[in-house]
């Protein structure tokens, strides 16, 4: 493959009419641009694949914590049958007032 279909800034140049005095300028800016542009993609994509991997597979001091809150979730308190009933205070209303 020719080199000047690697780089635009390589081409020939023709006689007349198609190339200006900062046609090479403007030809390095657009290949800066694009840089940016795919480092910047570049960036984000390995950002985004960096939490993923976290999420994945953590560290063993992480897995440890997420084991210890699991083992801490509220099925294993007491069921609701067991926890007492408090009696209102006489001066409370029934929760159900509004309706009668």
């Amino acid at each position: 493959m020719p080199t000047f279909l690697l780089l635009p800034t390589f081409m020939q140049r023709p006689e007349f009419g198609m190339h200006a005095e900062n046609t090479d300028a403007m030809d390095l800016f657009v290949l800066a641009t694009l840089a940016c542009l795919f480092l910047m993609f570049g960036f984000f994509a390995g950002c985004g694949w960096a939490i993923w991997r976290r999420t994945m597979k953590p560290k063993p001091h992480m897995r440890l914590i997420m084991e210890l809150q699991d083992e801490q979730t509220p099925s294993q308190e007491k069921p609701a049958t067991q926890t007492p009933v408090e009696k209102p205070a006489p001066w409370e209303r029934d929760s159900d007032w509004w309706k009668k």
